[in-house]
């Protein structure tokens, strides 16, 4: 019987357009820290922003203790548990964790929205294919937020960094997506918007790969090749991928 062949899915700016530039960027998680505080004191926590963002700090500073923070990746799920506890004797349920975490990140991530085709293609490409999040994210967020735009019930399998431990720039992080999917590098294509890691990553396991070219974020990867690559497409013609993935397994 041949293998359902697996689809790994970049999220952000692949998927989801969430508001990058630095300036709101900041403006948004200095709004989102001081919301989190006040989501506290439902616990009889009273803590500023400055010295939770102190603690917070403090925190991954000790996680990343003999790791290298460039291949491995904290959960912050984890780290606020911890945080709640060691500090003030409180612990939360963990779903109550996620949600204080899911606030906090719908304000510091500013807007987000589904690209232009991206639910029509997802729904087109699940009739045929396996499909799965593969994310540089928090998943205790990005969960919600699949949920919360329509697009996760197109997905079998989520595979979130924060999660297995990896970033996306070890290719510890593409072994672990090919044993979650349980498929060999070749019956999978990784597609994202990072020329970097959602394609010279995987590409060095085997995996086929579609780069997403996003304007927003393309410029920076210019420098990494002579002429773009031929198993692309602009981000604008998102539709078009079932053909491309299509040509690509022909």
């Amino acid at each position: 019987m041949e293998n359902k062949k697996v689809l790994l899915f970049d999220v952000y700016q692949t998927l989801i357009d969430i508001d990058i530039n630095n300036e709101n960027k900041k403006i948004n998680q200095a709004n989102a820290w001081e919301n989190l505080t006040k989501s506290l004191e439902r616990y009889n926590i009273r803590v500023s922003p400055t010295k939770l963002i102190e603690l917070n700090k403090k925190q991954q500073e000790n996680f990343y203790v003999g790791k290298d923070r460039k291949i491995q990746h904290h959960n912050f799920c984890k780290l606020l548990t911890q945080i709640l506890k060691e500090n003030f004797g409180v612990e939360p349920l963990q779903e109550e964790i996620c949600s204080l975490i899911y606030k906090y990140h719908k304000i510091a991530r500013g807007y987000a929205h589904l690209y232009p085709y991206v639910a029509e293609t997802l729904a087109r490409l699940k009739e045929k294919y396996i499909l799965s999040v593969a994310s540089y994210t928090q998943g205790c967020f990005t969960k919600f937020e699949l949920i919360e735009l329509g697009i996760d019930k197109y997905f079998s399998y989520f595979v979130y960094t924060s999660d297995i431990g990896f970033h996306k720039t070890t290719s510890k992080f593409y072994e672990q997506c090919l044993e979650i999917v349980g498929e060999k590098a070749e019956n999978c294509v990784m597609v994202g918007d990072n020329y970097d890691v959602d394609i010279l990553v995987p590409q060095k396991l085997g995996l086929k790969t579609v780069w997403v070219k996003n304007p927003l974020t393309a410029s920076q990867y210019v420098h990494m090749f002579k002429q773009e690559p031929k198993d692309m497409i602009n981000l604008e013609e998102f539709a078009k991928l079932p053909e491309v993935i299509e040509r690509i397994f022909n």
